[in-house]
């Protein structure tokens, strides 16, 4: 038996990290119902891009030097 976090999303599993599972496997799904758990986490996702596109913006004009 093995376990493989991620999240199901619009009916689709996307794992956590990348898996090779043989052609057909028989499985069970659990899945943690906790949605404050994963508004948080979403909520905590969209701050970082946020802080992420206004850093990218920032930078937009500065030169950058030639790399070798």
């Amino acid at each position: 038996m093995q376990a493989i976090n991620g999240y199901l999303e619009n009916g689709q599993f996307i794992p956590n990290e990348q898996i090779t599972l043989p052609h057909r496997v028989q499985a069970i799904l659990v899945f943690n119902d906790d949605k404050a758990e994963i508004d948080t986490k979403k909520e905590t996702g969209q701050a970082w891009l946020k802080k992420f596109y206004a850093a990218i913006e920032q930078a937009k004009d500065e030169e950058m030097p030639d790399f070798k």
